[in-house]
């Protein structure tokens, strides 16, 4: 609760399951009284929905370079602002740098911005055994799961856990490497 009271900038990062919007919730909660500017993933053009439209991966390191400069210009001019992003720049490197590295200089420049501000990552993980069971997402259609299926096979994994193991294994490498101050939250398991 300290870090989110001090911080200005909280991106929430985990692979799908790991309760990045129940965490949110609370963590909006906790900051109550604050100027919140919360966003969703889609929001911030990291949903399922949008990764399969051609030349997203473009649009999305654009569109997180003018992002992060609003971020900076609100956060400078008003005290009480504070920016709670579920996903935001680590799953941009685990779904877009990896694949695409000649985007990895502006994604560089969003990194660069990002240091110089009040931020703490929150990266939520998963057990193994857990993964193939949180990722179901029953609420969402029989899509999400075709859409799983097909981005594993395109990537080259054997199954869709293998895919999230390694987008948690990026996000986690990307962090440390990157220097900007996270947490790492192990979920336990049900």
């Amino acid at each position: 609760e300290r870090i989110a009271l001090d911080s200005r900038v909280l991106v929430i990062e985990g692979v799908s399951g790991s309760g990045k919007d129940t965490f949110q919730v609370y963590l909006k909660e906790k900051l109550e009284g604050r100027d919140v500017y919360d966003y969703s993933e889609g929001e911030v053009l990291q949903s399922w929905k949008q990764m399969q439209i051609e030349g997203i991966f473009e649009v999305r390191v654009k569109f997180l370079k003018l992002f992060v400069n609003y971020i900076k210009d609100v956060v400078s001019r008003d005290e009480n602002a504070v920016f709670l992003l579920n996903r935001f720049h680590l799953s941009a490197y685990a779904s877009t740098i990896v694949q695409q590295p000649q985007l990895e200089r502006e994604y560089d420049e969003i990194i660069n911005i990002l240091r110089t501000l009040p931020v703490h990552i929150f990266i939520l993980q998963l057990d193994e055994n857990e993964i193939e069971k949180r990722s179901l997402h029953p609420e969402r259609s029989g899509a999400w799961q075709k859409f799983l299926q097909q981005m594993a096979e395109k990537d080259g994994f054997r199954d869709k856990l293998e895919r999230f193991l390694c987008q948690q294994r990026l996000i986690l490498e990307a962090a440390k490497r990157q220097q900007i101050p996270y947490s790492v939250i192990k979920l336990p398991c049900a």
